[in-house]
């Protein structure tokens, strides 16, 4: 047992501090590799999703499992505000762009603006359509009421803990956004298959946030669609990856706060009945 362990260590330690591939280089803090079995992204993932040349990001340590690993599908239902917004195909399509290579088949229903109750209104219009997964980040915008976030928060994570989902916390640009980080770690941990994805860890990394210390950089952007990939990993079915369409769109409510660039070539797919079709990178 210890020469096993002794072993490990030094595959750990060599592991550790910087991962090289190619001309890019991901950070990862040491605890990630030493936390166990599925902990790490394997096969492909880091030959996949590779981040912007001389972007160094240090990705904390998942709080649960990854998700690929525990379901069998692949739809992935993602649920936020501006931030998660900006990586929609709306804009740069970094989020689509990056799952669709391990796999996910994904719709992306966020809007600037939107606060917690933002949640419930997505997975009634959208939950019964039949989903394996969701990701969820909503909390960024608050009106200081934590015990009506925390009790429309345990409303989104009852009819989402069917199954294994991610949540993410918040930057920590202001004093109670610890408040809400701790209300999300705190339900989370109730309920047996939350993974919780910790950005207010990621956001600390430099050149991640704007000058309104909230809204992300392009690098910013980038960095969340991979962290996110590495919350959920490849899914079961890797060569059926699709962007799908969402349905909320409106992002009047902070639109200054919004990237001003989309792809460059796009196609437009067929949207679902009720649906609004939306635009996806080929």
């Amino acid at each position: 047992m210890r020469r096993n362990g002794f072993i490990a260590g030094v595959i750990a330690t060599l592991l550790s501090v910087l991962v090289v591939f190619g001309g890019y280089r991901f950070v990862v803090i040491r605890s990630e590799f030493l936390g166990g079995v599925g902990r790490i992204p394997g096969g492909d993932f880091n030959s996949l999703i590779t981040l912007p040349d001389g972007v160094d990001v240090t990705f904390p340590e998942l709080i649960g499992k990854m998700i690929g690993p525990q379901i069998e599908g692949n739809r992935v239902l993602m649920i936020g505000d501006s931030i998660m917004a900006s990586t929609s195909s709306r804009y740069g399509n970094e989020m689509c762009n990056t799952l669709t290579k391990l796999g996910w088949q994904v719709a992306i229903e966020a809007q600037a603006g939107e606060f917690i109750g933002f949640g419930a209104k997505v997975l009634g219009r959208r939950w019964e359509e039949g989903w394996d997964t969701a990701v969820v980040f909503l909390g960024t915008n608050n009106d200081d009421n934590m015990v009506a976030y925390e009790e429309k928060l345990r409303e989104m994570f009852d009819v989402l803990s069917q199954n294994p989902f991610v949540v993410l916390t918040t930057a920590e640009f202001r004093p109670k956004q610890l408040q809400i980080n701790e209300i999300i770690k705190r339900v989370a941990d109730e309920y047996g298959n939350v993974t919780v994805l910790d950005w207010a860890a990621v956001a600390r990394n430099n050149g991640l946030i704007g000058t309104d210390g909230v809204h992300l950089t392009p690098d910013g952007r980038a960095v969340l669609a991979t962290a996110v990939a590495r919350s959920l990993e490849f899914a079961r079915d890797r060569n059926n990856g699709q962007c799908l369409p969402s349905i909320f769109q409106n992002d009047s409510k902070v639109l200054d706060a919004m990237p001003t660039t989309i792809p460059a070539e796009t196609v437009t797919t067929d949207a679902p009945e009720g649906a609004v079709a939306t635009t996806v990178t080929p």
